[in-house]
């Protein structure tokens, strides 16, 4: 993407008058963008005053990350209002449309940014009349997503969006500001401790151009409001359990791919002892000392409200499952070695647990780990 131009403020100018012709979540990801790339300018929060600072910074992690991640299209939580409407020459964005959190702006005659905050505050600054390398970034983005979009096709620039959600937030470009977002990034964990550690990553993965799972961050964007309000610790401690209950159902996920794959080894097409059919997929019936207790874990996190009586029951079950196959393992010795001998005797399936014990031991420890955040 192409950032040299004759005059980069002129650019930048015509550039957020096409933002105002786009979608609302084609601005905000855009704004988020520059919003992220603009830490830079409170890279020291002793500036800004009080202990404002820290919260302030999860403020700002909670809007990008509830837009990034789509579900603002949903709750329209964040709002991208700009003025004047017939020839906008500063674009915000506010929490409930009029909580304005961040803005970026030509009015002064030169491209400038400001964070909000309150109602009576705020930090920013004005850019010289040479655009800095994150107003052409922002300006080649918004002509990048909006070329060849008019009135009855802004769904064209809200698919270009998205894909640029994945792109690096510098691209290829160099920029002392990136250090000093940074930098900005290195202060708040400093107050946020391990608090800040999901944030950190996150900020990094957005810099790499390899942004966490967008369904974790769906989930992290949707905790509620009274958690959010309660301070980093409330949230630092939902996002714990979210992001261990994701990793138990990529496990589950993961294991019960397996045993499909091992049933159809074991029958084959057409095989003289059909397997179960259960939720539409065939189990051999020696599996079904595991799948059973599996579909009970399923749902059992499903809610993200899972019973930690319930759930000791289901691990309890789950580890009988795994000792009943070595077990066998032990009785069968050396004889395992042939992978045939796992379905010469359908004892509950646990030739298949003895050869393969790794899925199911990864899907108790993880259980193991959320039980221990509940």
């Amino acid at each position: 993407m192409a950032l040299e131009q004759p005059n980069a403020v002129e650019e930048f100018e015509d550039a957020l008058r096409k933002l105002g012709w786009l979608s609302a979540y084609s601005r905000q990801v855009l704004i988020t963008r520059h919003l992220l790339r603009n830490l830079a300018t409170i890279s020291y929060p002793d500036d800004l005053p009080g202990s404002v600072s820290g919260e302030f910074g999860l403020d700002l992690f909670r809007c990008s990350i509830t837009i990034l991640s789509g579900v603002n299209r949903e709750t329209k939580q964040f709002s991208s209002p700009y003025d004047p409407q017939d020839r906008p020459d500063t674009h915000h964005l506010a929490f409930r449309r009029k909580n304005r959190i961040f803005s970026a702006s030509i009015a002064s005659g030169m491209p400038d940014v400001h964070f909000h905050i309150g109602s009576g505050g705020g930090f920013g600054f004005e850019n010289s009349t040479e655009a800095t390398v994150e107003d052409r970034l922002l300006s080649s983005e918004i002509l990048a997503v909006s070329k060849s979009v008019g009135l009855t096709t802004k769904a064209l620039a809200d698919e270009r969006v998205e894909a640029l959600r994945n792109e690096k937030l510098w691209q290829q470009q160099e920029s002392e500001a990136q250090v000093d977002a940074q930098k900005f990034f290195d202060h708040w964990h400093e107050w946020a401790g391990k608090n800040g550690s999901f944030w950190r990553e996150w900020y990094q993965g957005l810099l790499d151009g390899e942004p966490l799972d967008w369904r974790l961050q769906r989930r992290v964007a949707r905790i509620d409001d009274t958690i959010w309000q309660a301070g980093i610790e409330a949230v630092a401690t939902e996002i714990e359990k979210i992001r261990t209950i994701f990793d138990l159902e990529k496990r589950i996920g993961e294991l019960k791919t397996d045993l499909r794959r091992a049933t159809s080894d074991r029958h084959g097409i057409g095989g003289n002892n059909p397997p179960e059919m259960l939720d539409n997929a065939p189990i051999a019936k020696e599996l079904l000392i595991v799948w059973q207790p599996l579909g009970d874990l399923s749902h059992e996190i499903a809610e993200g409200k899972p019973d930690p009586s319930r759930l000791q029951i289901i691990i309890e079950k789950l580890g009988s499952a795994l000792n009943t196959g070595f077990a066998w393992c032990l009785k069968k010795g050396d004889l395992i070695v042939d992978t045939a001998i796992k379905w010469a005797v359908p004892t509950g399936g646990t030739g298949y647990l003895a050869l393969h014990p790794e899925k199911l031991e990864a899907v108790i420890e993880a259980a193991k780990r959320l039980l221990g955040v509940l």
